[in-house]
């Protein structure tokens, strides 16, 4: 094995060990921020305005951001996010310590922080194709791998967050999560090495333009995209329905519910680790894109009365092809994108897909009060399908498409190098033309 190839390696499984720690501190603090916001105001009201103000700045800031983190670097992007995170989750339990924790300074935190979180993704993205290279099936290997790394945080946060709340209290726990950024920020910055793009006087405004320009005109990613947004929307509903179902339609606590958090993040942990291992007999495109429509497949018996173990299963199986979905799909999508807009393209989609996701957090609740269980999960089931729809049909109709050159510069720009006029014409290869993927 080559220096850079062990270098690469030691790259990517340091991105993956620090993945697996920042978010596992987030996940303790999806249950500790809450509980200590709750314990400390005894307001449900406020502790969802918290929740909340973790998402706001996604809408807001989520693609200016990017340009941001195109600007800076996706690396050092990473880094900087990891240390603002860092201080700004510590201030929490510090200010809570020393009596000057107000209830508005307490959102403006919360706030900030969650301003790091789609270009953060976006960058995280961007450097892992630097550490891979450009071969789309190592590309998405690793993807699935980091993948794998994400749910393997989810399935261990919750219940771990729980536990450390009852032992060491809310504020030890948040700290506990602020200390993850730092160790997340070391690896990155010790390990990974600066993947730098050239330099360029684009303004950041024309550079975010640019970038959403790429994903209009690739309409297989256009397509992606659109239906990634639907699918997220109806995804995190049902994700964020499961305490109304425990409580409504299985007659449960709270343990059942996690549970059913725990099933699929099994699943989806299964099947990101079984992703490397299908992508030796396939391509990236036909693995996301079957893998989408069997989401879909999984689901149709929520639309059915079932036990609290059917719908275990059902969520299990649903895990495991969003597991397989995913890390290819994060590929084929860094491959059609130029080099040079990588970040900002990258955050235009995490923005599109997190704002699918809110809506869905947004509506659930209100779809169970006013329908009872049955129809809301029906209409996630639709919503569901439709997404998948929108996937297929850019595969179907756009898939076989080669992805555009890394080289090829954005419209209305000049090459940067032209050839000398008396230049000789050079050889144009013929290629053979490919039809869209079979499915």
């Amino acid at each position: 094995m080559t220096g850079a190839a062990r270098r690469n390696r030691r790259g990517v499984a340091a991105l993956l060990v620090a993945e697996v720690a920042s978010l596992t501190g987030s996940q303790l603090s999806t249950v500790a921020l809450p509980w200590f916001v709750l314990t400390t105001t005894g307001s449900v009201v406020r502790m969802s305005w918290v929740m909340a103000a973790y998402f706001v700045p996604v809408a807001l800031f989520g693609i200016v951001a990017g340009g941001w983190a195109g600007r800076v670097g996706a690396r050092r992007w990473m880094i900087l996010s990891d240390l603002s995170r860092f201080l700004l989750t510590a201030a929490v339990p510090a200010l809570y310590a020393l009596d000057a924790l107000s209830f508005p300074l307490l959102l403006l935190l919360t706030f900030l922080t969650g301003a790091f979180w789609a270009p953060y993704m976006a960058s995280q993205q961007t450097v892992l194709a630097g550490v891979t290279g450009e071969d789309e099936q190592s590309l998405a290997r690793s993807g699935s791998l980091l993948q794998g790394a994400t749910r393997t945080a989810v399935v261990l946060g919750p219940p771990g967050g729980a536990a450390l709340v009852v032992l060491l209290g809310a504020p030890a726990v948040l700290l506990i999560d602020a200390a993850s950024f730092l160790v997340a920020a070391a690896l990155v910055g010790w390990v990974v090495t600066d993947q730098a793009r050239p330099p360029e006087d684009a303004p950041m405004r024309s550079k975010v333009r640019e970038g959403m320009g790429v994903l209009r005109r690739d309409r297989l990613l256009f397509f992606w995209s659109a239906g990634t947004m639907v699918t997220e929307s109806a995804g995190q509903a049902l994700l964020a329905a499961f305490p109304v179902l425990v409580k409504l339609q299985f007659r449960g606590g709270v343990g059942m519910v996690g549970a059913l958090l725990a099933c699929f993040g099994t699943g989806a942990l299964i099947g990101s680790l079984l992703a490397p291992l299908v992508l030796r007999r396939t391509t990236a495109v036909r693995l996301a894109t079957s893998a989408k429509v069997l989401q879909v497949v999984a689901l149709v018996p929520i639309a059915f009365a079932l036990p609290p173990w059917g719908f275990a299963v059902v969520l299990a199986v649903w895990g495991v092809f969003v597991g397989l979905t995913n890390g290819p799909a994060a590929a084929v999508r860094l491959l059609r994108i130029p080099v040079r807009l990588r970040t900002e393209a990258m955050a235009v989609v995490t923005t599109v897909t997190l704002l699918g996701g809110s809506a869905g957090l947004l509506l659930v609740g209100v779809a169970f009060q006013q329908f009872g269980t049955r129809v809301p999960l029906v209409v996630m089931l639709v919503i569901q399908a439709a997404g998948a729809a929108l996937f297929l049909i850019g595969t179907v109709r756009f898939g076989g498409r080669p992805a555009p050159d890394t080289a090829v510069q954005a419209e209305g720009q000049r090459p940067a190098v032209e050839p000398a006029p008396d230049a000789p014409a050079a050889p144009v290869k013929r290629v053979r033309p490919t039809g869209p993927p079979s499915l």
